[in-house]
């Protein structure tokens, strides 16, 4: 895992400029033009920032092509083409690959990245820091543990993910404050009546608004559990040799 910064990048530069989250979780190399296909899901607390950094964006002298798929709220999706990057390159030619999304935050960029050959980290990292700035946040082996879990459950993973994406701004916030303060721990530090007192809202509505955020990640954990504690199949089931 690499923070890293690209002077060149124009994700770098508007998030640099701009309040906004960019997260790249799908995107391809055209073999026959060498350019970066990228999806890019765009996100910021503050409407007019997120309005300045899709217009950044799309106006950047990289961008071969921009299209604004969806907007709604804080949040934008918009597929871009850009040029194919010197480090991107260089990754690639050295046997590596993207594993994760990119995340660009402050003019900075998350890589994951995976290698099958140790040495060749060494060489990609080594060309890398010729032309770049980074850090290196994380360098795990995939067989150790984070690695096989993520990739076999993802299916539970996004169980859960989508459990959190269905509560509102305001479940959100009290759920934070009352984890924050204490409402879940024994003995319990903080009362209906308090919590209710912290977010601006009467103990009936506080006990409710739980409620409901605790039934929809209960429900999205009992979903992933489910999945998790199903009987995994033989591989060699019906292979013969």
């Amino acid at each position: 895992m690499l923070d890293t910064w690209l002077e060149g990048c124009p994700l770098g530069r508007v998030t640099a400029r701009h309040d906004v989250a960019l997260t790249t979780p799908y995107w391809n190399v055209s073999p026959e033009t060498g350019q970066c296909d990228l999806w890019i899901e765009a996100a910021s607390d503050d409407r007019a920032q997120l309005e300045g950094g899709i217009r950044a964006l799309r106006d950047a002298d990289a961008v071969a092509y921009f299209e604004l798929k969806r907007k709604r709220g804080s949040r934008a999706t918009a597929r871009v083409l850009l040029d194919e990057t010197v480090a991107i390159e260089t990754v690639l030619e050295n046997g590596g690959a993207v594993i994760g999304p990119f995340t660009d935050i402050d003019g900075r960029e998350r890589w994951h990245l995976g290698f099958t050959d140790h040495d060749a980290i060494d060489t990609a990292l080594n060309q890398l820091d010729r032309r770049h700035e980074f850090t290196i946040v994380e360098h795990t082996a995939l067989n150790d543990r984070r690695g096989p879990n993520v990739f076999q459950n993802f299916d539970e993973a996004t169980a859960l993910l989508d459990g959190c994406a269905q509560l509102t701004e305001t479940e959100v916030q009290v759920l934070q404050t009352a984890v924050a303060h204490g409402y879940y721990e024994t003995p319990r530090d903080e009362t209906l009546a308090s919590l209710g007192d912290r977010c601006g809202i009467s103990d009936v509505a506080v006990s409710k608004t739980l409620r409901r955020a605790e039934r929809k990640l209960l429900g999205a954990a009992v979903t992933a559990l489910d999945s998790l504690n199903k009987p995994v199949d033989d591989p060699d089931d019906g292979i013969d040799g």
